[in-house]
Order: structure tokens, then sequence, then C-alpha cells
């Protein structure tokens, strides 16, 4: 008996097909289930978190949304102080959010060994430059098109997974114990398990109608407890008007002038002020 496992979100869909200590045989006989060393719980812990963030991204951010950085002037004594700064900001975000009749949707991580800063997506409520710099008076911050594709969610949680990895020593962890942090709004993927019959595990990846297999997402292999698996992506095939997909940008300010652009980069100047606390 086979079991397969779908991961379902708005653009994508991740299948695993595998097999547990209860249903895998090899020569007629039952498989003893191996040992997991911690190092194989880590990376395996790891990719399942990377795995939930990119579905949780693809779920709750579109092509209308912002990937924004936030950097400092002068670095702060501590990550605790790095911490406040964060969520004052996040506050405040939500009080103009509130102001503008929406409601904010975030992830963020915490990344810097040398210099602190802070990676986040967020829902756009058009935000012109200088209102995010009176939400962020530390530093500078970029801000960035969030394109809304399937492979911008698995690109962009990698890019996350990878800086928290680069990030991790003890006094952040202490501080920043979860690999992200986000709102507690965001809509979760959906998580369907069903029994194989024998020939549904074939060779050859059959996409359901609207889909299209990644064909680099597929993995066939054995997994750490010496049990065959297969994981592979199925990406929604986008609606086209004319041919082209049409992409809105992060900036107000480009929204009202007309201009169409398929990648926005704001870079704000440092606002000079005070650090808040």
């Amino acid at each position: 008996m086979r079991k397969r496992k779908k991961t379902i979100s708005k653009n994508m869909v991740e299948v695993l097909d595998y097999h547990t200590s209860r249903t895998y045989r090899k020569n007629g006989k039952r498989v003893k289930k191996k040992s997991i060393t911690p190092e194989a719980m880590k990376k395996r812990n790891e990719k399942a978190g990377e795995a939930m963030l990119r579905m949780l991204i693809d779920n709750n951010f579109t092509t209308n949304d912002c990937y924004l950085t936030l950097t400092y002037r002068e670095q702060p004594a501590t990550w605790d102080d790095a911490k406040k700064d964060i969520q004052n900001f996040i506050r405040r975000l939500k009080r103009r959010y509130k102001k503008l009749g929406k409601e904010l949707k975030y992830i963020y991580v915490a990344e810097g060994k040398k210099r602190i800063h802070f990676h986040m997506i967020i829902n756009n409520a058009e935000l012109y430059s200088d209102e995010i710099n009176e939400l962020w008076p530390h530093g500078m911050h970029k801000l960035m098109l969030y394109q809304g594709r399937a492979e911008d969610a698995v690109k962009l949680a990698r890019y996350f997974i990878k800086e928290k990895r680069s990030a991790y020593y003890s006094e952040k962890e202490n501080t920043f114990k979860r690999r992200w942090n986000s709102s507690k709004n965001l809509e979760k993927p959906k998580v369907k398990t069903e029994i194989l019959k024998p020939s549904e595990w074939r060779d050859y990846i059959q996409p359901p109608n609207g889909y299209y297999v990644e064909t680099d997402s597929v993995v066939e292999d054995v997994s750490e407890e010496g049990y065959p698996y297969r994981f592979y992506r199925l990406i929604k095939i986008e609606e086209t008007k004319n041919g082209i997909n049409k992409n809105r940008n992060c900036d107000r300010g480009s929204i009202r002038n007309g201009n169409r652009l398929s990648m926005a980069l704001v870079v704000s100047i440092e606002p000079g002020r005070k650090r808040s606390k």
C-alpha cells in the first residue's frame, strides 16, 4: 500500500508519493525502519520549513505585493533591540493599513552576522516610499515587485531560508527562534492524503488539467528510514490576455503615472531621524 500527500496552494500543488514501515515490503518481507541521525533530522525539518514557507507565500501574496528589505544606518546594540525595531515597524504599518481600510499580511526573516537587516514580503497598500521612511527611521529600505508566480514563491522561500541559515548563531537564535515570523491572518495551504492504487505510481507523471509538471522539482529517492518516495510540483497554467501576463507594480506613484514596470525598485534615502523606541 502506497500513500500520496498533496499540499495545495493558489498556484501550485506539491505531491509526495511514499511508503511507511507498515506499507513497504522488499522480497515479500517488511523492511525495518532505519534510525535518523540528528543532522539528517535537522535537514528534514529545514526542508519541511521551506516547503511550508513557499506555500504560505504563494497562497497569500500576489503580483500587486511587495518584497521589502530594511537596513540600519547605525547597527543596534543587540538582537533584542533589533527585534523591538521590527515589532514597532509592524505596529506602525498595521495602523497605516487600517487607515487605508486594509489588513496587513507579512512574512519576515532577520539576517546578518555583521550587519543586521530584515527581509519581508507584505501585501501592497500602495504606500509611498517616504511613508516607509516614516515607519522605518533607522536607515534605508528597498521595495521590489513580487511578481506572484509559483516560481517566485519557490525562489523567495529558498532565499529566506538561506538567509536564516547563514545567520544561525546563539545570540540571534535566542531572539528569533523561528525560521520566519508572520502575521496570524495567513491562509494555510490545504493538505490531502490518499491511498494509491498500484497503477497510480507510474514512471510517467500525468498532470491534471490546468497544470504542468515542473520537471526540475521531480525527485525519486529513498528516505532516511529506507523507503522509496517520489516528490514533484505541479504548476497552475497562468491565464493570459493577448498572450501577455499583466503585472502591476508596487509604487503608487508609478501606477498613477501609468508606468508599467515588470520590476519596480525603489531605494529610499536615509531619513536622518533619531532612533524611535
